[in-house]
């Protein structure tokens, strides 16, 4: 059982989550206790030790990175709770890290919890959390690195050493500068919404490519990336995607 806490300031939605963790993790999660300020979350996480801690974005006039700032993040899972905030929402998936959009949906909530559970290896967590601090301090320009899993952990991957993404079933094949390559347990499509800000375009179906990494455009409907590979572009992307690489080179 995982001891745990809610760090959130409105009671509605302390209690919907209360009721879903009864719903759908009956005898995995033991509430210590729910905290509505940075405050007294920050003591109740000294005096309580819990393992796992629901965390809410906006907390009254502060926030609850104010609070994360404030933990060893070695010695605590958390899972933020927030409304959409994009621009937040775009640095969790960057680094990995769990989060639930309010109203919070039950099976979203045990995806989240067997992550908590399966997440071993704290010093990559950590390092996660640097990531995230980079991604929101730094909000103009592009993040410098994705987290990726692997099925050693988590690879750090610079967004710049990305040179294609390559659909592969329900897996995505990451090929980097250097020749080296991460298969990834995630569809294309999820790294598509992710990269495609950070100067990707998807030009096949099954290819999402660095745009800063193609050297030529053939009349005949292939790109050449820096590496050498050939990459087809699809007919009806070959408009957009030529607009997009035009407007790169000015």
């Amino acid at each position: 059982m995982i001891d745990a806490i809610i760090v959130d300031d409105e009671p509605h939605c302390i209690q919907h989550l209360q009721r879903l963790l009864r719903r759908h993790a009956p005898g995995k999660i033991r509430l210590l206790g729910s905290f509505g300020d940075v405050e007294h979350g920050i003591n109740a996480i000294e005096a309580l030790k819990p393992k796992l801690l629901f965390l809410d974005i906006q907390l009254g006039e502060r926030t609850g990175f104010d609070l994360l700032r404030q933990l060893d993040t070695r010695r605590i899972s958390v899972i933020f709770t927030t409304a959409y905030d994009q621009y937040a929402v775009q640095a969790f998936r960057f680094s990995a890290i769990d989060y639930l959009l309010k109203p919070i949906n039950g099976d979203d909530l045990v995806e989240s919890l067997q992550r908590v559970a399966d997440a071993l290896d704290k010093k990559e967590a950590a390092t996660r959390y640097e990531l995230l601090w980079q991604h929101l301090d730094h909000p103009v320009g592009m993040p410098a690195k994705i987290a990726l899993p692997s099925m050693e952990g988590w690879d750090f991957t610079p967004i710049a050493e990305i040179i294609r993404c390559q659909a592969q079933g329900n897996y995505t094949l990451f090929i980097l500068q250097g020749g080296k390559q991460l298969l990834v347990s995630r569809t294309l499509k999820g790294y598509e919404q992710l990269l495609e800000s950070q100067g990707f375009f998807r030009v096949h179906h099954t290819h999402l490519v660095n745009l800063a990494h193609v050297s030529k455009y053939h009349k005949s409907g292939f790109i050449t990336l820096n590496d050498g590979s050939s990459v087809e572009v699809s007919t009806r992307r070959r408009e957009a995607f030529l607009t997009r690489i035009t407007a790169r080179s000015r």
